[in-house]
Formats: structure tokens, C-alpha cells, sequence
């Protein structure tokens, strides 16, 4: 019966640390810059940020479909970054993405 609440107290932690994330702000996908293999954007009041790198597994070219789509149409998105620490005011060379919402005009 103790581990039951023990367990419980864990999984709480264990979920509440993979739910921590920084969104930026919702805006429009001005550019998006190849470089190497290394995919930067720029959204409107925005410095530049890194989406990720081409070749890695870890969602890189889904969120870089997301991001053409949303250039395309014209639509806003958000970029989130995993950690609570992440800085959308900053121009960002080295820390990929870990989540692009797209919206509907």
C-alpha cells in the first residue's frame, strides 16, 4: 500500500519535467534559411532561431514541412523549445525546436 502514493508522487514528476517548455510567440514565417544542415527561421519581431538539423531523427523535417506550409500560407505558428529557460528574445545559433503549432488564417 506505501507504494501505491510513492508511485503516484513519481509519475507526477516524471510528467510534470517532460511538459516543461518555453512557446515563443505566435507570428508569421518571414525566412527560412538552409545552412549546412542546420535549418534557421525568422518569424516577424523575431530575431533568428534555430529549427533544428536536417539530419538528425528527432521531428527536424516534420517541423521544417510545418514552417514551409505556414510561409506559404501566410499562416502564424508557434515554436516551442524544450526547458522553462529558453530565451525568444535572443538570436539563437544552437538549440533546435521541439514543437511548431501551426493556426489556420
Amino acid at each position: 500500500m506505501k507504494n501505491i502514493p510513492l508511485f503516484l508522487l513519481l509519475a507526477l514528476v516524471s510528467t510534470s519535467a517532460l511538459a516543461v517548455r518555453t512557446d515563443c510567440p505566435s507570428a508569421k514565417i518571414v525566412h527560412i534559411q538552409m545552412e549546412g544542415t542546420k535549418i534557421m527561421y525568422l518569424q516577424e519581431g523575431a530575431p533568428w532561431r534555430t529549427l533544428g538539423y536536417i539530419n538528425s531523427n528527432d521531428g527536424t523535417k516534420e517541423r521544417y514541412s510545418a514552417l514551409l506550409t505556414a510561409q506559404a500560407t501566410g499562416s502564424k505558428v508557434i515554436v516551442g523549445y524544450s526547458g522553462d529557460d529558453y530565451d525568444c528574445g535572443k538570436t539563437n545559433y544552437s538549440t533546435a525546436a521541439y514543437m511548431v503549432r501551426t493556426f489556420s488564417q
